[in-house]
């Protein structure tokens, strides 16, 4: 059964900002000699997915672009993984084709492409103008210094959004407010500031553009990131949850879904808590209460408080609208609210926002995580005003919860958690391959300076399944049989949460594609629980292995896209049917002479990318129904919505059908 996705909205509140006038320079591995590249592709939107991104178009044009850090290697492997490391074999594909991306959050690249306009890809989420903007993440890099072709920014125009989150479920919904009159209006590179003067509201224009398309391109792990390092004032961790090596993913903690409803209610908000009861479910649904520092224990060892000394939970959230701010709050919207089905700690009010101030309309899941904090502040009414943080470039002088402390994307975020003893205690939620062993460090351009620390280690935590086996302590046993951890977040236990999803028809209209819509039929009804009507993606009740916290980062494309040239079209559709040929080794093997979107072929490459970033390639049902549906034109058996260039002398076709002009 599907629903309209519970609606994550665009643009979020936070505090202006000053950009760094540092060029994007680095010490990273040039790129690979070769013929400068005429021919690109322009995208921008997530910073979840902006380095898998980075390394797909690297391995698609058989070339790294300089200063991005990734390097061809004979030796490339990604179990374990090889950070920053290409396969030796991607040089063979060499398309020609460069692939930009800016890296500026979801929310903002869904801002860009609502408004069909490059210059919306900047970060920070202002509301009206006068404003000051921010150039994307430093890492990667969204231009290429060493091709002429490719040094300037913003871009030409946009061929693509990424975004986390799904688009809103009907077309007259798909609104945001478009920024203009910059200055400085063009070579945003090498100024230190950009201010815009004005803003609007504009809408999706399918007349222009054709009809919206949204489809994951990738799955993604939502990791849970903690610096459980001891702190620098002494106070020392006793985790016995941790694995050997603590590196290896979900390899710092191992939290229970009881834990997390907890941490994130700031319900508990020291790691030394030994008093505080929180509720868990046992295997019948029945409502259980356990000390926090419980999940130390494997039923064999003596509980005992994580840290020998205060040291407070300060959760790092984001501050801009984000797509893992989205798949985080869904995960606590359809999860949390079952722990406490008397309402005792208020965990309908803090994770839905239904009951707050009288509402009864949810206003999570969100790409903003401030709703969240709202509603923690509107039920327990907590202030801080005197916590400061030297990596803050924003104001967040003033945070609603204690310790609690915001960042603007990901490689921000993952900083501020940091794996030293100045940031002991800290806990926050990246991508997989913002933490170890996915990625060795973390780079970012803070107030002109170019700042890099080892990137965050992350938590292995319960899924549902296991609650319902009765392992709710890592190691128990319960009705498993052997003794069980929890769920670390990784490639393979994405792909089975994953896998409990349906696959849209290929006919289907964009909303369909929405994952998070997905909800459990009435009366499904496992371990004492009703899940009837639950996100599934969301509470994912597949196997033991199902990593609960999953999503999917979505490619927003349009149907119809003006093509003077009669090469943007073709050169868009061949990459794509080159990353989602990548999924479906049936078809026959990609060869870069004769492969194109309407005879896709399989890359081996492009899973190998994907998987070393802690991502999985998209399930070969969705990725075959794509090529058929959205990159295969008419005339070789695909649909009216087939991506198209607009004709202006001619009948349209495909999906520049009634359509006039097409995106710019």
């Amino acid at each position: 059964m599907k629903t309209t996705s519970f609606a994550g909205r665009l643009l979020g509140s936070t505090s202006l900002v000053v950009l760094s006038a540092a060029a994007i320079l680095g010490t990273q591995r040039p790129a690979a000699a070769q013929t400068p590249i005429s021919t690109g592709i322009y995208g921008g939107g997530s910073t979840l997915s902006s380095l898998a991104l980075r390394q797909l178009f690297d391995c698609y044009a058989g070339t790294t672009v300089a200063n991005d850090g990734q390097a061809f290697s004979p030796t490339f492997t990604f179990a374990p993984p090889t950070p920053d490391m290409l396969p030796a074999s991607c040089t063979q594909v060499s398309t020609a084709v460069e692939g930009l991306i800016a890296a500026v959050g979801a929310g903002n690249g869904q801002r860009a492409y609502i408004a069909n306009d490059p210059h919306q890809l900047f970060r920070g989420s202002p509301d009206s103008a006068p404003a000051l903007v921010r150039k994307p993440s430093a890492k990667p890099p969204f231009r290429d210094t060493a091709n002429s072709n490719f040094k300037t920014y913003p871009y030409p125009r946009l061929d693509f959004a990424t975004s986390d989150l799904p688009l809103a479920g009907t077309v007259s919904s798909l609104t945001t407010v478009s920024f203009s009159n910059f200055l400085p209006t063009t070579n945003w590179q090498n100024t230190l500031l950009i201010a815009a003067q004005s803003s609007s509201a504009v809408s999706f224009n399918p007349a222009s553009v054709g009809a919206p398309i949204q489809i994951p391109a990738v799955e993604i792990p939502i990791a849970i990131a903690v610096n459980t390092a001891n702190s620098a004032s002494g106070v020392t961790w006793t985790n016995q949850s941790a694995l050997s090596p603590n590196t290896q993913a979900g390899g710092a903690i191992q939290l229970s879904a009881a834990q997390l409803c907890a941490i994130f209610s700031a319900t508990v908000t020291d790691w030394s808590d030994t008093a505080t009861l929180i509720p868990y479910l046992d295997q019948n649904g029945v409502q259980q209460f356990q000390h926090f520092y419980d999940d130390n224990t494997n039923g064999t060892l003596t509980p005992v408080a994580y840290t020998s000394g205060r040291l407070p939970i300060k959760v790092v959230y984001r501050a801009d609208d984000a797509g893992a701010s989205y798949i985080l709050t869904n995960y606590l919207a359809n999860l949390c609210p079952l722990l406490d089905p008397t309402g005792t700690y208020n965990y309908k009010k803090i994770f839905t926002g239904v009951g707050v101030n009288g509402t009864t309309t949810a206003n999570l899941p969100s790409s903003r995580f401030s709703h969240l904090v709202q509603n923690i502040l509107a039920v327990k009414g907590t202030t801080d005003h005197d916590h400061h943080d030297t990596l803050d470039v924003e104001d967040d002088s003033e945070r609603p919860i204690p310790h609690w402390i915001t960042a603007l994307g990901a490689n921000h975020e993952a900083l501020k958690i940091g794996t030293d003893a100045f940031h002991a205690g800290r806990i926050g939620y990246l991508s997989a391959d913002f933490t170890q062993p996915y990625a060795q460090s973390v780079t970012e351009e803070i107030a002109g300076n170019t700042i890099s620390a080892a990137a965050p280690l992350s938590a292995s935590i319960q899924n549902e399944a296991l609650r319902i086996f009765g392992v709710y302590h890592p190691g128990q046993t319960g009705s498993v049989g052997t003794p069980t951890n929890f769920v670390p977040p990784t490639p393979d236990n994405v792909a089975q949460a994953f896998s409990g999803l349906s696959a849209p028809s290929a006919s289907g209209s964009y909303n369909a594609w929405n994952i998070y819509g997905q909800t459990y039929a009435g009366g499904t009804v496992l371990g004492g629980v009703d899940y009837s009507g639950l996100s599934v993606i969301g509470v994912p009740l597949v196997s033991l292995t199902d990593y609960a916290l999953t999503g999917a980062s979505y490619a927003n494309v349009y149907s119809c896209y003006g093509d003077a040239g009669g090469t943007r079209v073709p050169t868009l559709k061949n990459w794509l049917a080159w990353l989602y040929g990548g999924s479906v080794s049936a078809l026959p093997r990609y060869n870069p002479a004769t492969s194109n979107a309407n005879a896709p072929g399989y890359d081996p490459d492009v899973a190998q990318v994907i998987r070393n970033n802690g991502f999985h390639e998209l399930d070969p049902t969705w990725a075959g129904n794509v090529l058929s549906g959205y990159l295969r034109a008419s005339a070789a058996g695909g649909l009216p919505t087939a991506i198209a260039a607009y004709n202006a002398s001619g009948a349209q076709t495909d999906g520049c059908q009634g359509v006039t002009g097409g995106a710019k």
